[in-house]
């Protein structure tokens, strides 16, 4: 049931105090930890309503589960791009914006693992259903061609004696998003799902106003968050890597957190989904709409990610195409080669 008047009050009021500190507070260490304890409380309490806000709107219009879960992390990956565009305005952070978009994939697929995980810990699998993941299939298996003709790409440039200089080229980043449009378009041209009796009155639009909330929510939600940390960054002086990772894990993880909160309540396709989605929206969406923008440098930074990425989404894509099902042990495959992916770029900050 979708939360009622009360719910929507307190909600309104976190909002409420949440904009009055980021606008008001100082910039200081402790409104800075405020505004992160803040920003979770919020998340919290705007993910379970919206979750179900989101499915409410599925049972009105016939929008499967799996559509639901990717217009969920599309609204959940704005205010990351809303941060990224204005990190890219000032030149001394756009190395760290990058890397902040790319990183993304990586925390979404770590959260992933750990909804396989939640789900399945005491028995049974996640069970993904073929038709609806034909496209997706498709999708991970070109962002994965795209990931190793880059990281190629930028080999062949250093090992060719280029003075460091060498930038990604804008053919990459226009065939990405060509790519994604086409994938939207064919999966718009999938069958809908029929709408309950109930749903089919006019009028019935009980599901506006906690995906309201909810987006609301996210975005005041993810600028206390990232504010806070890009606070802290600065600082503590944070190397590239490190303040990439922090603003990265801080813009991504709570937004998509949602997934975690809807499978509790048994909404598993829908997360599964969202964050299947966030994944490949990182690097065929966000990426190349930045990468239109300044130019992204190929360097050992970046090469890792791409790498990085491509070996983990074929981890998971195999998991998937395998049986149709995630089990436990590959929720616990899912998690180690993300978090092992993570540790390994934040040494580079020693090495580079």
């Amino acid at each position: 049931m979708l939360a009622g008047g009360k719910g929507h009050a307190a909600t309104i009021l976190a909002l409420v105090v949440g904009a009055v500190i980021y606008f008001l507070g100082p910039e200081s260490l402790p409104f800075s930890v405020v505004s992160m304890v803040v920003g979770l409380v919020i998340v919290v309490m705007v993910g379970e309503p919206m979750v179900e806000g989101l499915k409410e709107f599925g049972r009105h219009t016939g929008i499967s589960d799996h559509i639901i879960g990717i217009l969920s992390s599309v609204a959940s990956n704005l205010p990351e791009v809303v941060m990224t565009l204005f990190m890219i305005a000032s030149p001394h952070l756009r190395e760290v914006a990058i890397l902040t978009v790319l990183l993304a994939s990586a925390f979404n697929g770590l959260l992933l693992g750990i909804l396989v995980i939640m789900v399945t810990y005491r028995g049974g699998a996640v069970e993904m259903p073929k038709k609806a993941l034909e496209h997706d299939v498709e999708l991970m298996r070109v962002t994965i061609a795209f990931c190793m003709i880059v990281f190629g790409t930028g080999v062949i440039m250093g090992i060719s004696g280029a003075d460091g200089g060498q930038v990604l080229p804008w053919e990459v980043p226009f065939f990405q998003l060509v790519s994604y449009a086409g994938y939207l378009y064919f999966l718009s041209r999938g069958p809908k799902k029929q709408r309950g009796e109930e749903h089919r009155a006019e009028g019935n639009r009980s599901w506006v106003t906690p995906i309201v909330l909810g987006l609301v929510g996210t975005v005041v939600a993810a600028q206390l968050i990232s504010g806070s940390a890009e606070f802290l960054v600065h600082v503590f002086d944070l190397h590239v890597v490190i303040a990439a990772t922090v603003i990265g894990f801080a813009g991504s993880v709570p937004e998509h957190g949602l997934a975690l909160l809807g499978a509790r309540r048994g909404h598993v396709e829908l997360g599964v989904s969202n964050l299947l989605s966030g994944v490949v929206q990182s690097v065929m969406l966000i990426f190349p709409v930045i990468a239109l923008l300044v130019p992204v440098p190929l360097d050992g930074y970046v090469l890792y990610q791409f790498l990085a990425i491509a070996v983990t989404l074929w981890i998971v894509k195999k998991s998937i195409v395998d049986d149709g099902r995630l089990t436990i042990d590959e929720g616990l495959s899912i998690v180690v080669i993300h978090v092992m992916g993570i540790l390994l770029f934040d040494e580079l900050s020693l090495l580079i």
